[in-house]
């Protein structure tokens, strides 16, 4: 059994335009193309309807006990998906389960398997600015059953301890992301779902969080944690496996150092060399294992920089340093330049998408 899965998982809405204008509404909820619609019959205006994928046809398998990033840039279908799985949405055509539990069917099972924790921008909105953070941990508590003895672990680990009998109001942007954060570890469950949960945190608390959601969440618990966020360093630093997303569509998943080696091979080596005679340059551009080779000219009167594109530096990096000494250059600086999680969405929007 997964922990999360997906078959042919797909939710769409309706854009109303209008003379230039759009007005967009899920199909649950439609008051803009409500209003549209009597304007429309009143004033006899023509308003055109456009099915919008929010996502398109997902189908996924994730395993109990990881941390998984959803990738992917604003307007991609991260956060639908999600409410999707919460069953905050319910999908156009297909389905999913959580635990073994379908979100068509099952929705009170899946409540009680899966906990949401929604971004600053929608999970914050309804924190009622009277109250301060131990009393908003405690009505939660109370409301949803999560154990209260908790409600310090979490102002703790959330770095709120100092402000949790101080009033909402009073907060930053980064203390209310911390405070929605703090929510959602209150409560022990299978499986989260959370929405762009570092957005606002500063890098220290962000990664006191993550530590603590791989470390007792995902290894000890053995609970799944999918988290959407559009942040590369985030995705490449912490997940257990990424899956990328572009225009609703997952164009691609794996293991962030797996899914960058199988996708960008190449890796370029870069060097600044002193005094390298011309001959020097010939015999690195005729080494073995170079993919490709660019002279990018001179730093100054007496430097020159060197790009050497190769599948292997570790074969490549000695044999060229050798090359150079041996040839009388003196190497200023030299950098192995991996690819990043950056590069390999580049390039599979580009080759998949066009």
């Amino acid at each position: 059994m997964y922990a999360i899965e997906t078959i042919g998982l797909t939710r769409t809405y309706l854009r109303y335009n209008y003379k230039g204008t759009h007005v967009s509404m899920d199909r649950d909820d439609n008051p803009g193309g409500l209003l549209l619609s009597l304007y429309n019959r009143y004033f006899n205006r023509n308003v055109e309807k456009e099915e919008i994928v929010a996502v398109d046809d997902v189908n996924l398998k994730i395993p109990q006990g990881e941390l998984v990033c959803l990738l992917g840039p604003n307007g991609s279908g991260k956060t639908t998906l999600l409410r999707v799985l919460a069953t905050l949405l319910k999908p156009t055509r297909g389905t999913a389960y959580i635990m073994g539990h379908d979100i068509l069917k099952e929705e009170d099972d899946i409540w009680r398997h899966a906990t949401y924790i929604a971004g600053l921008l929608t999970g914050g909105a309804w924190m009622d600015a009277r109250l301060t953070p131990r009393q908003i941990l405690l009505i939660q508590a109370k409301l949803y059953g999560f154990p209260p003895e908790r409600i310090d672990d979490a102002l703790k680990l959330s770095e709120l301890e100092d402000v949790a009998d101080t009033r909402v109001a009073t907060f930053s942007t980064g203390m209310l992301a911390r405070l929605s954060a703090a929510i959602g570890l209150l409560r022990d469950s299978p499986v989260y779902l959370l929405d762009e949960p570092m957005s606002g945190i500063s890098k220290e608390v962000t990664q006191e969080l993550y530590t603590h959601m791989k470390e007792n969440i995902v290894r000890k618990a053995k609970a799944t944690i999918l988290f959407a966020t559009h942040n590369l360093i985030e995705a490449e630093r912490y997940a257990d496996r990424v899956i990328l997303m572009h225009r609703g569509k997952v164009i691609a998943q794996g293991k962030p150092e797996e899914l960058i080696m199988s996708i960008y091979k190449e890796q370029s080596i870069e060097f600044e060399v002193l005094n390298c005679p011309p001959d020097v340059v010939k015999s690195l551009e005729g080494l073995s294992g170079i993919l490709k080779f660019v002279d990018l000219g001179k730093v100054d009167e007496e430097t020159i920089r060197l790009v050497m594109y190769t599948e292997d530096p570790r074969k490549v990096l000695p044999k060229a340093i050798s090359t150079i000494v041996e040839g009388s250059g003196e190497i200023k600086h030299v950098k192995v330049n991996k690819p990043t999680l950056e590069d390999i969405f580049i390039r599979v929007v580009r080759e998949k998408l066009g």
